[in-house]
């Protein structure tokens, strides 16, 4: 795409107007915040931030989070994990300002563990689909920990699972993900940070997730 397509493109997205999903939240003299907008009868989320940036040996003076967030979307999604689709993501520099902009599809179909357990609690799902859905929950971390990325940001609303046909089960909100050199420190990272905030997971269904994953490596824990 021409620079000037991509700044157009950019411009229209950072122009439009949808529900907050995540009012903008101010901080560290950057902004940040998700809307959710139609586009051609699909539903896509629209995050937009300023000033929001990663530091690393490469890049001493910082880059947008978001441009790292693609590159971990884009990696994940070639290791067969389930990540939001990406319509547009990209940084521009104006007056001195990062601006960056992620837009991505809606996980349609899925929602977050935590909403699945509050419908569990209303209408008890089969117990064969609810062992499918953490059969697939250990899956996703084991194709992310394969090419030893960690999640960062490990909590229940942040793993989305479907159990309407085939169980399956992804993340979202991976900005803060990172590659680590051994797979057992992301596996470690992420694990022990989604353990403080279990809830409302069961302490025996996580159990159960993790003796799935670990016998899709033939590891002991």
């Amino acid at each position: 795409m021409a620079v000037s397509a991509k700044h157009d493109e950019f411009n229209h997205w950072w122009a439009t107007e949808g529900d907050w999903v995540e009012e903008p939240n101010y901080r560290r003299n950057g902004m940040s915040g998700v809307q959710c907008v139609e586009r051609n009868g699909k539903k896509l989320y629209v995050k937009r931030m300023t000033h929001h940036l990663f530091h690393s040996v490469r890049y001493p003076f910082g880059r947008p989070t978001i441009v790292r967030e693609v590159a971990v979307i884009k990696e994940l999604e070639r290791a067969g994990v389930i990540v939001p689709k990406i319509v547009f993501g990209e940084a521009v520099k104006i007056e001195g300002e990062w601006r960056a902009l992620l837009v991505t599809e809606d996980m349609a179909g899925f929602i977050s563990i935590a909403d699945w357990y509050a419908q569990h609690a209303v209408t008890p799902y089969s117990d064969e689909v609810r062992q499918a859905m953490l059969k697939a929950v250990a899956l996703a971390f084991k194709k992310m920990h394969s090419v030893n990325r960690q999640h960062g940001c490990c909590y229940v609303r942040h793993i989305y699972v479907k159990t309407e046909g085939k169980a399956e089960a992804g993340f979202l909100d991976l900005e803060k993900s990172r590659r680590r050199l051994r797979r057992d420190k992301a596996i470690n990272h992420d694990f022990r940070q989604l353990e403080k905030y279990l809830e409302p997971i069961p302490k025996a269904d996580w159990e159960q997730v993790k003796a799935y994953y670990f016998a899709l490596y033939s590891l002991q824990p």
